[in-house]
């Protein structure tokens, strides 16, 4: 009996300096469907350089492009990575051994992820986790109500050996700039609201950080970076009610019709 096909779906946007890793872990898949928001750098020649790379380009939010990207593939099984992550040899041989004789009662299965920031891995908090990785065609989706969410699965999950390397914000320029993208992206599906007071502001962003440092997360195991991401997490608080007051008073000075214009505006 031959093996059940297994198709992997990355959503991507200039990433030309970071994919390869991850597409040469990914030899062993039938198909690499690629979904990409019209990268303006070299992320399409060299994504098409690897024989079992579909290459699709659509501007959606990312998991809805991920979404799109499932349901085009052809595989019996969905393997969902992004652009800076790499599957160990260990993963891969767990993901070929369930693929040659799957286990009827599962439709989706669970790997650990090793996660790094700044070439750190992080251990604590949301470091080290088990996430969903791989799942029957048709079983499972993003529900996009935000940039970051999990799989929405039905059935029972089973478990890989092995692991994969999640290599996000290589420096802080670029996490401070994903997180804008994301806050952004999460703004745009928000109701427009008053914004917190200031007060529960501040409140809210020293309890995450205590949460995420001292608490349950246990970030200070981690050291300095330990630090940095529980500090960043709280300010990412601080930064979406900004955000959202920003967007109160326009839509408020808007309705009004006392929103200044500048004299060389058209």
């Amino acid at each position: 009996m031959s093996r059940a096909s297994v198709s992997a779906v990355i959503p991507t946007k200039n990433v030309e300096t970071i994919i390869r890793p991850t597409l040469e872990s990914l030899r062993f898949c039938d198909e690499v469907v690629i979904v990409d928001m019209f990268s303006t750098d070299g992320t399409r020649a060299l994504c098409e350089s690897y024989p079992n790379v579909t290459f699709i380009e659509r501007q959606d939010y990312i998991y809805g492009n991920f979404n799109y990207g499932a349901e085009q593939a052809k595989g019996d099984w969905i393997l969902r990575l992004d652009s800076d992550e790499v599957v160990s040899v260990e993963l891969r041989d767990s993901i070929l051994e369930f693929l040659n004789d799957p286990a009827p009662t599962f439709l989706h299965y669970d790997a650990f992820c090793h996660l790094y920031f700044f070439g750190m891995r992080l251990r604590h908090g949301f470091g080290d986790q088990w996430r969903t990785t791989i799942y029957k065609k048709g079983t499972a989706q993003y529900p996009m109500r935000s940039e970051h969410e999990g799989l929405e699965c039905t059935g029972p999950a089973g478990k890989l050996r092995g692991h994969y390397d999640h290599f996000t914000n290589p420096t802080i320029t670029t996490w401070i700039a994903k997180t804008n993208y994301y806050l952004d992206k999460d703004l745009e599906r928000s109701p427009t609201r008053p914004p917190a007071s200031r007060w529960r502001v501040m409140m809210n962003m020293a309890r995450s950080f205590r949460g995420a440092y001292w608490g349950k997360g246990k970030l200070s195991r981690d050291g300095y970076l330990g630090f940095v991401v529980a500090f960043w997490s709280a300010v990412a608080i601080a930064l979406i009610e900004l955000k959202m007051w920003e967007k109160y008073e326009k839509d408020r000075q808007c309705s009004a019709g006392t929103l200044p214009q500048h004299p060389n505006a058209n």
